[in-house]
């Protein structure tokens, strides 16, 4: 049966008492808003447990389950109680006596063992296909396999990595205030480590500081010295040269040369070898998953998910029996300006450059700006485990264009019961080479694994205060975000914080978007009741909805969907095992939990429409975007490259922004997603020409008439 949930959307009268209180903002509904507390703790579970879907053995036994007994310490804080020795003398020199005591195990001799792997001999006797064969000297061979080994990696190097923890606990801890580090889940990844298993840590990407900190942490803590898999575009040669020696690992360049080319197949066989070397020898690895923020494309990085193959097809061909996959992310209140402006640099980062951005860093932060850092890392599951359940999960999928755009013109109204295929990140030569169906493995389980990090996140008081303007820790939040926001006084010496109108905004819109992992479920949902009551409101008259509205549930499932399959897969990060029909009874439970929905067998429960109006504004940006994008396509100079597009999207969301002040919108990334999403759902299609390829409107989306049809199905969801 049809159950009809209560949407309680009516204001509550201020008491008398409270008669002194002013109302700040004005809602999308016409309503004033008054000042509620929207995170309700009490009910959301504890965070960072892995799938009992499909890791269920890994679910029960790796997990510390006094975890949250223990608290936080800071990683970067290091005193005389953390050396053998005692005294004034080391009080003064602490920081280089506990570099000195750090664990480094000795190097083992790696090259030789990847020299006479099975994959490089086969490659080198001209067994293995585009191997060296007849013509080609071996001897030539193997001085290429040794030159390709040292592109990828170098032998740590002892005194380095002293060295440079020594000199990298100085720098952090000038530049940071702390770096935050959950004890209970450091204990249960010490527990994993003493399975045996190699562990491998999937990370979010916030910062090429990232790189240099997370080994740093995982050094202090006793887990060895963790090899990191670095973007070589990102780094100039000498910086690769010195990371190496740190322990930094980078992808030749050769391995993504085509399947048929000797060198490619070549290149591939000795990053094989290395990868299966460095999991039988148990050295901790790092891979990043997530590209940069500031990185013009999809969220999951190509990168990443080559690194993640290489460890996948070790396990499966038996060379290590299992991997423990760690789930990591990394916050900051904000990250440091210098490796945020090294990223954007047209340049890759060199040594000098990098040197001058530490200085130029350390110069700006000052000690009454330094910023906070907190590393999340999540519950360890089973790589084997995983492989062998995670298949079973997978169903049919269609894609966007055959899910939404009959439902978009009006041609249907049911919603097909099966799951959206979207993929945006362009797959390596390295994934390629192997077999179709390892391939979606990895896909999925790089989603699958993101999903647990970006879900583990801890939220900074800079993201609460760039989405709310509440304040959480006033003095430190608001002198970081001070270029951002205009502190009025009122009277009496009170604090009015509001943002500073213009082009700042996108800062702020950044910042905020760390929030809505936390809300997206309760978002969703309240973008979907939007778009159920948008109907039953004139889009001209103010949004006055007083008592009680009622909802069919079948029709808020519709609605769910509808907005699921319109949403960006980067955007949801959907766990693969889990269907579109459980994330909307997901959606359901959290709507009645936070009171927003109320079943009708239920108690009366009573909400300010300020929760409400705030999940539905966590979407807007995107949403925005994608209806500007919608009208915009009778404008747009077609055909165009896709860059050239882009381009002249984002001039466009620019142009608005200034006419309308809403300025959240006017993001090159947000540009790039609503043309990416209308090529899947059919908008626009891509052909090739003698330029390259070339987008321009589809036939069925050449008329206005429609245009306007998507451009309606979108603002359905958008609220103000």
């Amino acid at each position: 049966m049809d159950t009809i949930l209560e949407a309680r959307l009516h204001t509550q009268q201020k008491s008398s008492q409270n008669g002194r209180e002013t109302s700040l903002w004005s809602s999308g509904f016409g309503m004033k808003l008054e000042a509620v507390t929207p995170f309700l703790g009490k009910y959301r579970p504890f965070v960072g447990r892995c799938c009992q879907t499909c890791t269920p053995k890994s679910w029960e036994s790796l997990f510390h389950r006094s975890i949250m007994d223990l608290g936080f310490c800071n990683a970067i804080l290091v005193k005389e109680e953390n050396t053998r020795f005692r005294g004034w003398l080391v009080r003064r020199l602490c920081y280089f006596l506990w570099s000195l005591e750090q664990h480094i195990p000795p190097c083992q001799d790696a090259p030789q063992k990847i020299m006479e792997s099975t994959g490089v001999q086969n490659v080198i006797s001209g067994r293995a296909p585009g191997g060296a064969g007849e013509g080609q000297v071996p001897n030539l061979v193997k001085k290429e396999v040794q030159r390709i080994l040292g592109h990828i990696q170098a032998p740590p190097c002892p005194f380095l990595l002293r060295l440079f923890s020594w000199a990298l606990l100085r720098f952090l801890n000038c530049l940071f205030l702390n770096v935050q580090l959950h004890k209970g889940q450091m204990k249960m990844v010490h527990k994993a480590a003493q399975a045996g298993s190699p562990l491998v840590f999937l990370s979010t990407h916030k910062s090429l500081l990232d790189g240099i900190l997370l080994p740093f942490v995982l050094l202090s803590q006793g887990l060895g010295v963790l090899r990191v898999a670095w973007d070589p575009r990102a780094c100039s040669p000498i910086l690769r040269a010195l990371l190496r020696k740190l322990g930094g690992l980078f992808l030749p360049p050769e391995a993504n040369l085509p399947l048929d080319s000797s060198e490619g197949v070549l290149a591939r066989a000795v990053i094989h070898a290395a990868m299966e070397q460095l999991l039988v020898s148990r050295q901790p690895l790092l891979i990043f998953l997530e590209e940069l923020p500031g990185a013009q494309g999809p969220r999951l990085s190509a990168l990443g998910q080559a690194w993640l193959g290489l460890v996948v097809e070790a396990v499966k061909v038996g060379i290590v029996p299992d991997a423990l996959l760690v789930p990591v992310a990394i916050t900051y209140d904000l990250v440091p300006d210098a490796p945020r402006y090294a990223h954007h640099a047209s340049a890759p980062l060199g040594l000098w450059t990098g040197a001058l951005a530490v200085l130029r860093s350390l110069r700006g932060w000052g000690c009454s700006h330094r910023v906070c850092v907190r590393v999340q890392l999540a519950q360890p599951f089973s790589l084997q485990e995983y492989t062998i359940n995670a298949r079973s999960c997978w169903g049919s999928r269609q894609t966007l264009e055959q899910l939404l755009q009959p439902i978009v013109l009006g041609q249907c109204t049911a919603v097909p019961d099966t799951e959206k295929e979207q993929e945006w990140t362009p797959v390596t030569q390295p994934l390629l080479a192997l077999k179709e169906e390892d391939q979606c493995l990895i896909r999925r389980l790089s989603c699958h694994v993101l999903n647990a990090s970006v879900a583990s996140s801890a939220v900074m008081s800079t993201a609460i205060m760039a989405t709310l303007l509440l304040f959480k820790h006033p003095k430190h939040t608001l002198s970081l975000l001070r270029a951002h926001v205009a502190l009025l006084r009122v009277r009496q010496g009170d604090l009015l914080v509001v943002p500073r109108p213009g082009p700042g905004l996108m800062d702020l819109a950044r910042l905020s978007t760390e929030l809505l992992p936390a809300f997206l479920s309760e978002a969703v949902g309240a973008c979907a009741v939007r778009g159920l009551l948008a109907g039953r409101v004139p889009p001209e008259g103010p949004w006055e909805l007083q008592g009680i509205e009622l909802l069919s549930q079948n029709e808020l499932y519709r609605q769910i969907l509808l907005l699921l399959h319109l949403l960006p897969q980067d955007l949801l990060l959907l766990p693969p095992c889990q269907s579109s029909y459980c994330y909307c009874q997901e959606v359901l439970d959290r709507l009645i939990q936070c009171g927003l929905l109320v079943a009708e067998e239920l108690s009366q429960q009573s909400r300010c429409p300020d929760f409400f109006l705030f999940l539905c504004r966590l979407l807007s940006p995107l949403l925005k975007a994608f209806a500007q994008a919608a009208a915009f396509l009778h404008q747009g100079q077609l055909p165009d490259s896709e860059s050239g597009y882009v381009e002249q999207l984002f001039q466009f969301l620019q142009d608005t922004a200034q006419e309308e002040g809403f300025f959240e919108c006017a993001d090159p990334n947000l540009a790039i997603s609503a043309i990416w999403t209308f090529r899947d759902l059919g908008v626009l299609q891509q052909t090739q020409s003698p330029a390259g390829p070339m987008l321009h409107l589809s036939p069925t989306f050449a008329s206005r008439d429609n245009q306007e049809k998507l451009e309606q199905f979108i603002r359905q969801f958008i609220c103000g």
